[in-house]
């Protein structure tokens, strides 16, 4: 979904192939980590390396399935919340976008959920962080992204002050921290950066850790 929808793409048809020999992936070489270990992250038919995203990604949905308990509608949100912001993550790195047409059903479905289980909702909380990023992005232009003010907008409403404060302060922190150690690393700068995975980091600290 998050390779496919932002250029346009079915996410049905056709089924899972090679993105670069268009060859159609057999039933064993979509078992998730294990395939992709098997095959050394190459394609079987044409050899040509896949990327890591594949594996972390399958690593990381994983991983939020086996610390889900499953036990009640809370954890079921949760990990719904999660992984959506997950798949935004992922339009975020491929394409430094937050996919309209993935943010707003999602959004809906995440808000309609949030209401059903009689979780709080703050509007003021979203209403000032509007404002407040789109004057800044005013003021200082292509500073923030367009996308990136609506999502964190969307989780202040969800969230509220106290949540929505750790979760910018450890997504400023950890952006941080990754420009820092890749300069350090590489020698080199990064001219943009995706910001929604370190949002997505964030909200995971808050949802799992406070």
């Amino acid at each position: 979904m998050a390779e496919r929808v932002p250029l346009r793409k079915s996410i049905l048809t056709p089924a899972s192939q090679c993105s670069y020999c268009k060859t159609k992936l057999l039933f064993f070489e979509l078992i998730p980590i294990i395939a992709i270990l098997l095959l050394r992250f190459r394609c079987r038919h044409c050899k040509h390396k896949l990327s890591v995203s594949y594996f972390f990604s399958e690593l990381i949905c994983g991983f939020l399935f086996t610390i889900t308990s499953f036990n009640d509608a809370n954890s079921m949100y949760i990990l719904f919340f999660l992984l959506t912001a997950f798949t935004l993550t992922l339009t975020d790195i491929f394409y430094l976008i937050v996919e309209p047409k993935i943010f707003y059903p999602f959004a809906v479905l995440v808000c309609l959920a949030h209401y059903s289980l009689g979780l709080p909702i703050h509007l003021f909380t979203g209403t000032f962080l509007f404002v407040s990023l789109f004057s800044f992005n005013f003021i200082l232009p292509n500073s923030i992204g367009g996308g990136d003010i609506l999502l964190v907008t969307l989780w202040g409403i969800l969230l509220g002050n106290t949540s929505l404060i750790i979760l910018l302060f450890v997504s400023s922190s950890s952006a941080l921290l990754f420009l820092i150690f890749f300069r350090f690393i590489f020698g080199k700068k990064i001219q943009q950066l995706p910001f929604v995975p370190f949002l997505s980091f964030g909200l995971f600290f808050v949802l799992f850790c406070i």
